[in-house]
């Protein structure tokens, strides 16, 4: 079984409810279709029930099948109005106002996981990152054992990869600079994540240009201290750093650089000290490896909640809600 067949699996075993607030985009009504089809999800549409029937049918698809939730038409809309209002209490938000927000298809989605309407949400086709990001922080949330919302990437390499045939790194897409402290965080989140999706027992690497003190530098520091935290939360995973890249993969490097820490197994898990790093670690690795990158997908929020690139294909939009629905909490 291949590890993102591990996925498709979880994803079908939990059946969950995920919410789509761009309903008239033609990608994502035929992914909607593929995962009800295979039994990956239950896909719930956003918006006017004539206007997604209208676009189906310049498609020359089929919805109706499928449910809709109309932000418009929802006998629900007090408590959503009351559930924006509350999540934006710093702000008094005036009711005329709210009402307003929540005709917001993308609000409205997010607004749905807290009021139990749906588990997971996948927005992101016809809308900018930093418009998915801001209303999934606002109304969805952090969860509050972490520091900070990071996202992941997992890596299908090649069957004949030497080292293996899946990596999950991380952050490679949300956080441009972590201190120790959310570096520890997103290490855990992407070790619990790399549990949940893939049945992988954690073997991070906490990734620098230095390996077991061979540099001196603030940033080898903030690595050094971001492990140790990660270990002192997470004794029975091994966490490894600061180590370089080589060692972290090939363990008779590892055995060299890092005699006292070294085991017989590559990391499984690769943690960037920051942005830079990660977003081109993770395209040296999809465009010089061969490697099929999947993600960026988010982690340490209340509810899952993903975002697509706006050039994605209705085959990455069913993969990533799959990988919604397999994150949700059983």
């Amino acid at each position: 079984m291949s590890a993102f067949d591990q996925v498709l699996n979880a994803a079908r075993a939990h059946k969950r409810r995920i919410v789509l607030p761009e309903s008239l985009d033609e990608r994502i009504l035929i992914a909607a279709i593929d995962v009800e089809k295979r039994g990956l999800a239950t896909p719930i549409l956003v918006g006017g029930a004539k206007e997604i029937h209208a676009a189906a049918a310049s498609f020359n698809l089929n919805v109706d099948h499928l449910e809709i939730l109309d932000p418009l038409q929802s006998a629900d809309q007090d408590a959503y109005v009351q559930s924006l209002i509350e999540k934006r209490a710093p702000r008094n938000i005036p009711v005329e106002k709210a009402i307003e927000a929540c005709k917001n298809p993308l609000t409205f989605a997010c607004l749905s996981l807290g009021l139990g309407k749906a588990d997971g949400c996948v927005a992101g086709a016809m809308t900018a990152t930093a418009d998915v990001v801001r209303n999934t922080l606002r109304y969805v949330g952090k969860k509050t054992e972490v520091s900070v919302v990071s996202s992941f990437f997992i890596m299908l390499l090649n069957d004949s990869h030497p080292v293996r045939d899946v990596i999950v790194i991380a952050d490679c897409a949300l956080v441009i600079e972590p201190d120790a402290d959310e570096l520890a965080s997103i290490a855990i989140s992407t070790g619990q994540s790399a549990k949940t999706l893939l049945n992988l027992d954690p073997n991070i690497g906490m990734l620098s240009f230095s390996t077991n003190g061979s540099a001196r530098h603030a940033a080898v520091t903030k690595v050094r201290d971001a492990c140790k935290r990660a270990q002192q939360a997470k004794p029975d995973w091994r966490i490894i750093g600061e180590i370089q890249l080589d060692a972290a993969v090939v363990p008779p490097i590892q055995h060299r650089k890092f005699p006292e820490e070294a085991c017989d197994s590559p990391c499984n898990i690769l943690i960037f000290p920051n942005l830079d790093a990660g977003n081109i670690g993770y395209k040296l690795i999809e465009r010089f490896g061969g490697a099929q990158a999947l993600g960026p997908i988010l982690q340490g929020l209340q509810h899952p909640v993903n975002d697509l690139s706006r050039g994605c294909t209705s085959d990455d939009v069913t993969n990533i809600i799959a990988i919604t629905a397999a994150q949700c909490e059983p």
